[in-house]
């Protein structure tokens, strides 16, 4: 029977994709992605020692079987993307998605549009959220996870928690958190996760005014620590 699998491909990094999604990815027919997980996906097509195979006529095949597939570019158009789903619903179809598909990923709309007409193979992968918190060494305990990617957060009910993880958008970031916490007169340690496991990386930890001493930020994890 064919299938969609939306496979997680981690936090950026190549290191960080796992065997078991490299191993779904080689049996696909399609692969969907954004440009740069499609981008990172050759880079590992084209580094042997990442493709997780010890054997070299294994390696071989591997890459003889990943030049033959068919590549869509996804962008911010999903209906362009369902239709071509729906044009290619017999064939083998792996999603690759940023981080963990699962966590403000693409697996909740595959399975929403889809489910009705194949079987659904979710696989996860490292999350940028997990990535952020082995990077700045606090536990995930009792954390409370959000997004404002696409929507407004409620403040008030997220302020209620003592350790929070948002990932950001353009619209709202660092700076339009830490005006919120200020507001509030609240107490939290923030971590400013930047670029997470690309090489320029960055971290920025300190209270609400030590993140507004910097005017421009990109797309990262924010911890809150109380």
């Amino acid at each position: 029977m064919k299938l969609i699998t939306v496979v997680g491909i981690g936090p950026g990094n190549i290191d960080y994709i796992t065997k078991i999604a490299m191993d779904s990815i080689s049996m696909s027919d399609i692969v969907v992605g954004g440009k740069r997980n499609i981008d990172v996906l050759k880079k590992i097509i084209n580094n042997e020692k990442h493709n997780f195979i010890l054997d070299k006529n294994d390696t071989i095949n591997r890459n003889n079987a990943m030049s033959e597939k068919s590549y869509y570019i996804l962008d911010s158009n999903f209906s362009d993307l369902k239709q071509y789903i729906l044009d290619n619903i017999k064939k083998d179809i792996t999603v690759l998605a940023s981080g963990d598909p699962s966590v403000y990923g693409i697996a909740d709309y595959i399975e929403r549009a889809f489910s009705e007409m194949t079987e659904i193979n979710i696989i996860s992968g490292i999350s940028s959220i997990q990535y952020a918190f082995s990077k700045v060494k606090l536990n995930m305990n009792n954390v409370y996870i959000t997004s404002s990617h696409g929507r407004e957060p409620n403040f008030d009910f997220i302020f209620l928690h003592d350790k929070i993880a948002m990932v950001t958008d353009s619209k709202i970031g660092p700076i339009e958190i830490a005006k919120e916490i200020l507001s509030r007169e609240l107490d939290y340690t923030i971590y400013v996760c930047e670029n997470l496991s690309y090489d320029d990386e960055n971290i920025i930890i300190g209270d609400a005014n030590k993140i507004l001493q910097k005017c421009n930020y990109g797309m990262c994890v924010i911890i809150l620590n109380r």
